[in-house]
């Protein structure tokens, strides 16, 4: 049994000795507190009350047992804290969030960071961004009409060069609304309201189909010519739903004679004695202005059963000029 007593002796006094690395400041600690206190963890850091100088505050050992300062007290410790003297986030490193346009809204909630706005708007100044747009309109509007000429010599060069087989039949389907607007992106930012595209492409459409247009080429080649809408001009196009168009230059387009045929109702331009008839196998043209603004080329899209025929035109020199030919046939 003393043998035992000896070794359980022997134990506590190097247990004692490991847990005891300064003298010094165990010393000191004895000298107010007990031997307990002194060898206790209260704050659960690791480090001994008698090596903590913070010994009821949970910190690092590299910080004696303190916890690191915080300096504008936005909970990230200032050795963490990008911005130490202005309180932030902890995903923007401890720093505040920018505000780029200075309208007082925050870059991270500010859908136009670099554009003065207003809360209501996300940070977005929307009457300003469609000012701008609504001039841009009317100089773009301005410029082609001052140049409709253009469009005049544009049209004899599409119909000169259409192919026998696309002429066949009494009537020909038209798009007059190639790019019909459709806002599937809609968001707090102005640009995702924008119409400007549009808008612009449907006055070049109504400058190329023109009620002049109509006359000269349905009777040059004695067809129906059927306004429609979309890329593919397929959707034809009641007298209904020609008022219920914004904006519509098309206006002249109610004197057309409207039928009813295959369970569509639409309007037609009457160049053949025959009435039309909505036929899939007539032949559908779309002129594309996409590149125009920016190339000064327009493509002509012709569309028979399933083949496809892509006409690409450049003003050179003061005339139209075919680049490019695509033919697909299936």
């Amino acid at each position: 049994m003393k043998k035992y007593f000896l070794l359980f002796l022997l134990i506590s006094s190097f247990l004692s000795a490991q847990e005891i690395t300064d003298k010094k400041e165990f010393r000191k600690c004895r000298k107010v507190f007990s031997k307990k206190i002194c060898l206790s963890d209260e704050d659960k850091d690791t480090l001994m009350y008698y090596l903590d100088k913070c010994p009821k505050e949970n910190g690092p050992a590299e910080n004696l047992g303190c916890p690191f300062p915080d300096a504008d007290a936005d909970g990230i410790p200032d050795t963490d804290d990008a911005c130490p003297d202005s309180k932030g986030p902890a995903e923007n490193n401890g720093c505040p969030w920018p505000d780029t346009d200075g309208d007082g809204i925050s870059d991270n909630i500010d859908a136009c960071p670099t554009i003065p706005g207003v809360p209501a708007e996300r940070g977005c100044n929307c009457a300003d961004y469609f000012k701008k747009e609504e001039e841009a309109l009317s100089a773009f509007k301005k410029k082609n009409t001052d140049e409709k000429q253009k469009f005049s010599t544009l049209r004899k060069a599409i119909f000169s060069n259409i192919p026998k087989p696309l002429l066949a039949g009494k009537s020909m389907y038209v798009s007059v609304y190639v790019y019909p607007f459709i806002n599937d992106n809609l968001n707090s930012q102005c640009s995702s309201r924008s119409t400007l595209f549009h808008d612009k492409n449907r006055f070049l459409d109504q400058l190329f189909w023109s009620e002049e247009a109509f006359k000269s080429i349905a009777e040059h080649f004695h067809k129906n010519l059927i306004p429609t809408i979309g890329p593919n001009a397929f959707r034809t196009i009641s007298k209904d739903l020609l008022k219920a168009i914004e904006e519509n230059d098309y206006y002249f387009m109610l004197n057309f004679p409207e039928i009813t045929s295959r369970n569509e109702t639409g309007i037609y331009y009457p160049g053949n004695i025959e009435k039309p008839e909505f036929d899939i196998s007539s032949t559908r043209l779309a002129v594309d202005f996409l590149n125009y603004e920016s190339k000064d080329e327009v493509t002509a899209k012709f569309y028979k059963f399933k083949d496809e025929y892509f006409y690409t035109y450049q003003y050179i020199g003061h005339q139209w000029k075919l680049i490019n030919t695509e033919e697909h046939r299936n």
